[in-house]
């Protein structure tokens, strides 16, 4: 979605990293702007993107952001300005600017990946004269959340920013809670003309119950009450997150300029739940066998990213240098699959057990190091034709320790080139025609953590092709924009159990994911904004040893579609009203579990005064019976029920 100023003229800030308008890119991009998540009462990354096409959150346990991406797990193809952010949390809104989702794979600008795309978050910034603004939401099920975005100019040149965050509830499904907590200040300095420096700082605690939802039962969701839960009450998360980030530019004149950014981020996770596993049924009952697993996690990265950008006549030169390191460590503690609980009517009845006493099954420390190199040109070749020429080269290092097998290290190292071309065609100044064609790796093994039992040093990386054109166009004086984008994305390499020896692997799985995206924003008449989207994507399983070749890729309905419009009413009121539709898809790619398709509303109303504004939100209007995600055939995401939530925004 986007905001009224929002077309084809528009800039990206992550598909290319220069200054080039959505028309001139070479690529599918979604920009969600900070007006349409204010108009949508947006309170989660989930909220943010759910009305962007081919875009589909994943559950996550509640705990962390998790999407799919044009049919492809994307758990960390994240960016924040630009430089990777792949640690494993909730981020917060209140910090977030607007989010950029660059479709197919992005490796040649910021490596390995998934092959569905990359979501870009833009950070707030201080900046001279920016309003101080206090939030309170209240809404169902005891949700409670207060924010506040201060700015001020210290002096001429020095601005600083503070955002803080409470947010506490609890939810539509039962015993599950949360509690956030942030802070986010900020500094940028013009050091002098040609020179600025920019700090940032990022702090967050959050207590979380992980949610693993309902089971299935004879290739459907089961169906009890979306509130159903399996777990346990002593089931928890408790996740610390810190980011901190210097950045500096600086002009060497209108033509030339560097950027260096320096992050450095860590995640600390505490966590342990009582998790279904499989589904009983005898002659008098039904029950589900569960297993309680303790999980604590770190990640520690560091990333340090030098970009010089050349802007010539004709051509517009973009080089980087990435270097990073990054580790990880993972320890599980698990009982046996026993636990048994009733199907159709749970207690949370268990003790809590002492977790750091369950059974060790997995002690492993991970450290992966980065060493990159990439380079971008920018091409006019006339008045009517550009080109995008990129290419990435990796040494991707991978080194891990097994402290379970005698601290046994198991290491690889991975040199990968990612190339780009890209091909624009503007016949007219308001459209273009627009060939994208692309390759990208992903560590085979897993990113920062490889579990199975083929050596590490033998597990090539994924590799992933797309083939993309599409059409963008500024309609009608731009009052209207739309993209249209027919993509074909093969995913090959992929680990498979070999069907002959279930403790052996085979690199011989192949996912070809080939489909259809049209997007379109725009004024219908005075006051009134619409944006719309619809996917169709014909996701399948090419080749595997495990899967029966054709099945449905996981997560990946064939056809999506959303539209979202906003009506002005008077100069003081408006409404919103949105609809999401997505027909059924699978909840593995075995496609034994159906998760059918369903239709969801949502409401928004608001009061908007120069100092204040009111918003009234509600999701999920026609309190749709519907299941969101899954993790596994019994691990299934019930969608929420109709839910009201009110915030009230004071700006001074």
């Amino acid at each position: 979605m986007r905001a009224q100023s929002m077309g084809g003229a528009a800039l990206s800030q992550g598909a290319t990293k220069t200054n080039s308008s959505l028309l001139e890119t070479p690529q599918a991009v979604s920009i969600v702007t900070q007006d349409s998540l204010r108009k949508r009462g947006a309170l989660s990354s989930k909220d943010a993107l759910e009305y962007v096409s081919s875009v589909v959150a994943g559950q996550g346990e509640g705990r962390r952001d998790e999407f799919y991406i044009r049919g492809f797990y994307s758990l960390r193809d994240a960016s924040l300005d630009g430089v990777r952010d792949d640690n494993l949390y909730t981020r917060d809104l209140a910090t977030t600017e607007q989010i950029e989702v660059i479709k197919g794979a992005a490796a040649a600008l910021y490596g390995r990946g998934s092959a569905g795309g990359l979501i870009n978050r833009v950070s707030k910034k201080p900046k001279a004269g920016q309003a101080s603004e206090v939030t309170a939401t209240l809404g169902s099920h005891r949700e409670r959340r207060v924010s506040v975005d201060v700015g001020a100019a210290l002096k001429d040149g020095v601005n600083t920013r503070l955002i803080g965050v409470y947010d506490a509830g609890d939810s539509y499904r039962d015993v599950v809670q949360h509690t956030r907590k942030l802070i986010a200040p900020s500094l940028a300095f013009k050091v002098d003309a040609q020179t600025h420096l920019l700090l940032q700082a990022e702090v967050q605690r959050e207590d979380r119950t992980p949610d693993r939802g309902v089971p299935s039962l004879n290739g459907r969701p089961l169906g009890v009450p979306a509130g159903t839960f399996y777990g346990e009450r002593y089931d928890y998360t408790k996740t610390d997150s810190e980011m901190l980030k210097a950045s500096v530019d600086h002009h060497f004149n209108d033509q030339l300029k560097i950027n260096n950014t320096l992050q450095y981020s860590h995640t600390d996770l505490s966590g342990a739940n009582t998790r279904s596993r499989s589904v009983k049924v005898g002659a008098d009952k039904a029950e589900v066998l569960r297993q309680i697993t303790y999980f604590p996690q770190k990640q520690r990265n560091v990333i340090n990213q030098t970009e010089l950008t050349y802007a010539l006549q004709q051509h517009t030169i973009l080089m980087g240098l990435e270097l990073s390191k990054q580790e990880r460590d993972v320890y599980t503690g698990q009982t046996a699959i026993d636990f048994p609980v009733d199907l159709s009517a749970p207690r949370h009845l268990l003790a809590q057990p002492d977790f750091k006493a369950l059974p060790k099954t997995l002690d492993n420390t991970f450290v992966a190091k980065t060493q990159a190199l990439y380079l971008q040109d920018q091409l006019s070749l006339g008045a009517q034709w550009k080109a995008l020429l990129g290419v990435r080269f990796d040494r991707f290092q991978q080194e891990q320790t097994n402290h379970l097998n005698k601290n046994t290290v198991s290491q690889r190292t991975d040199h990968v080139t990612s190339p780009r071309l890209g091909l624009v065609y503007q016949p007219e100044e308001n459209q273009s025609l627009y060939l994208n064609l692309s390759r990208s790796y992903q560590p085979g093994g897993g990113d920062l953590l490889y579990t199975g039992n083929m050596p590490l040093a033998q597990v090539k990386p994924l590799q992933t092709d797309l083939q993309e054109i599409g059409y963008k166009r500024d309609w009608m004086g731009k009052r209207f924009y739309t993209t249209i984008a027919l993509f074909r994305i093969e995913q090959r390499n992929q680990l498979t159990r070999d069907s002959n020896d279930s403790l052996r692997q085979l690199q011989v799985g192949k996912q070809r994911n080939q489909g259809i995206e049209l997007e379109l924003q725009g004024t219908l008449w005075q006051g009134a904004r619409i944006n719309s989207s619809y996917t169709y994507n014909d996701a399948r399983i090419v080749a595997s040893n495990d899967i029966r070749p054709g099945n449905r890729a996981e997560m990946t309905a064939r056809h999506r579609a959303s539209i979202w419009l906003d009506q002005a009413l008077t100069q003081t009121y408006s409404a919103g009203f949105g609809v999401l539709a997505n027909s059924d898809q699978f909840a593995l790619s075995d496609n034994a579990v159906r998760l059918p398709g369903y239709v969801r509303m949502d409401l928004a109303l608001n009061y908007h005064q120069k100092s204040y504004d009111v918003k009234l939100k509600v999701n999920n209007l026609g309190n749709t019976r519907h299941y969101e995600s899954a993790i596994n055939n019994v691990q299934i995401q019930p969608g929420a029920p109709r839910g009201i939530n009110l915030t009230l925004s004071s700006r001074f």
